[in-house]
């Protein structure tokens, strides 16, 4: 089971990371705008991996229990009150 999250959150950030890869434009990196996006693509990924679903299924699920919001509002918290001090 563990490697089938592990394998799963790799292709989630490897995801992630592609699309960033694909951009035309070129911004300076901004680890406060990448993270949430990295965080998410991993999570989703662990998530295909444990329950045996392609990453599309997975990344619709988390969308409707709201794992998206959650974790761009954690990363946000956690930027504002521990990054910033």
């Amino acid at each position: 089971m563990w490697d089938q999250i592990v394998t799963g959150l790799v292709g989630g950030l490897a995801i992630s990371l592609s699309g960033l890869a694909k951009k035309e434009s070129r911004e300076n990196f901004d680890l406060k705008k990448m993270a949430p996006t990295v965080i998410i693509a991993g999570v989703v990924g662990a998530i295909a991996g444990w329950q045996g679903l392609d990453y599309g299924m997975a990344a619709n699920g988390t969308l409707a229990i709201a794992v998206t919001v959650f974790v761009e509002n954690a990363w946000k918290a956690f930027w504002r009150k521990i990054v910033k001090k």
